[in-house]
């Protein structure tokens, strides 16, 4: 384990110090008019040049054990290499410009042909912790092109991988990389909103599809909550909540001009309701029933394993001690 600390360590800085200067050299060739365009070799020499510095600064200070200086200047390292990378995919796609409707949306994925799962996946990922596009407007084209099934499927694949790696960012990174990308402000209210109970609340608030799950994610990461009990929260509460906004579209499956599926919806709000009560009242209860399984799984192999390896011991023991008898008996 420590040697996976380490590699992960090296890793990351290293990984994060290239992605800067390539995606920097990639996104300026991307600019087609402007300042930027005209300037472009000037500006990339120039960026190119600092982000050297910056890197050997943040690896002088890492040989010098310096932490405090060394993680600060790696938090800014990696969120760059974020920026630089989101900026690559929307110049690259064009997302920014044909996503001011759910129309325009459905015929930028259509347009990639047999790569539009992928990209709608990858959307779906973006739009957690990166795009500022309503989870409802994604899900909405992806209905209308996959059907509700499919939907639910990608949409669940893209949210959870971008919920891990928004955790992954106010975890490791840190509060000012999150505090950037979702601001300082509704950062600070939801963190205090959830202090000394964040399980509990979070939990319960990524059930309902109606909370800030972008933000969530990156205070989850700054909580004390584990990366175990987060990713078995996002498996399970985003199967529920992505369900229900895939399903819930446009009445495909449930309508709403009928009153059965004006029942029906009102039965799943209710159900919906009493489970984020339920969940908020007995959160540790239920955290502590639900780990006490693997806790008492873990118990009985290591019970089971003792009792063999103790018979196991025993059994050699025995010849050795007849053995012995015999000969004295001599």
């Amino acid at each position: 384990m420590k040697v996976f600390k380490k590699i992960i360590s090296l890793l990351i800085p290293a990984v994060a110090a290239i992605a800067v200067v390539v995606f920097t050299v990639f996104c300026m060739a991307n600019f087609r008019s402007g300042f930027l365009y005209d300037h472009a070799d000037v500006i990339t020499s120039i960026s190119v040049s600092v982000e050297i510095l910056y890197i050997a600064a943040m690896v002088i200070f890492c040989i010098r054990k310096t932490e405090v200086v060394y993680k600060f200047l790696l938090t800014g390292l990696v969120l760059a290499a974020i920026i630089l990378i989101g900026l690559f995919i929307l110049q690259e796609t064009g997302v920014m410009d044909k996503i001011d409707s759910q129309e325009a949306l459905q015929a930028l994925i259509e347009s990639t042909g047999v790569w539009g799962p992928l990209v709608f996946i990858i959307l779906q990922a973006l739009q957690v912790f990166l795009l500022p596009i309503p989870g409802v407007l994604t899900v909405g084209a992806g209905v209308f092109l996959f059907g509700p099934i499919k939907t639910c499927l990608y949409s669940y694949i893209g949210i959870v991988g971008g919920s891990l790696i928004a955790f992954w960012i106010g975890r490791v990174v840190g509060y000012k990389a999150a505090a950037w990308l979702v601001g300082r402000d509704a950062l600070d209210s939801w963190l205090q909103k959830v202090k000394g109970k964040d399980r509990r609340i979070l939990t319960a608030m990524f059930i309902l599809p109606i909370f800030p799950d972008d933000i969530l994610c990156f205070v989850a990461g700054l909580s004390t909550m584990t990366w175990r009990y987060f990713i078995i929260m996002q498996l399970i509460s985003r199967a529920i909540s992505v369900s229900l906004t895939s399903f819930s579209v446009g009445g495909m499956i449930i309508p709403y001009n009928t009153w059965w599926g004006l029942l029906c919806w009102g039965v799943i709000g209710i159900a919906i309701v009493l489970l984020f009560v339920f969940i908020y009242k007995k959160g540790d209860a239920i955290e502590a029933w639900f780990f006490g399984l693997f806790g008492k799984k873990k118990r009985k192999k290591e019970q089971v394993e003792e009792q063999t390896h103790t018979e196991l011991k025993g059994g050699k023991q025995e010849p050795k001690t007849d053995e012995f008898k015999s000969e004295k008996n001599k």
